[in-house]
């Protein structure tokens, strides 16, 4: 009768993660937070996404596209955004 699960076992030949790594871009994330609040379109390597921006986090964007649908975005896969201009004074 064949086992409903199988059990995991550590093994001391195979490395363990124990360290994770995200790459940011600090001055990328800070451009887009400039954007908050505002209607824009971006480019990802899927595709073209339009929405307003209400966040921005290390990795990844929000988008809301309707008014009960929100899109997280990774920023590794944002290739470009148009928004309106800003100043940056």
């Amino acid at each position: 009768m064949p086992v409903a699960f199988t059990p995991i076992y550590t093994a001391s030949a195979v490395p363990q993660p124990s360290q994770y790594v995200s790459l940011i871009d600090p001055v990328f994330i800070d451009h887009v937070t400039r954007h908050m609040g505002q209607q824009m379109t971006v480019m990802t390597t899927a595709g073209k996404l339009e929405g307003v921006l209400t966040g921005v986090a290390v990795d990844h964007i929000q988008l809301n596209i309707d008014k009960d649908k929100a899109l997280h975005v990774r920023i590794a896969q944002i290739v470009y955004f148009e928004c309106f201009s800003i100043s940056y004074r």
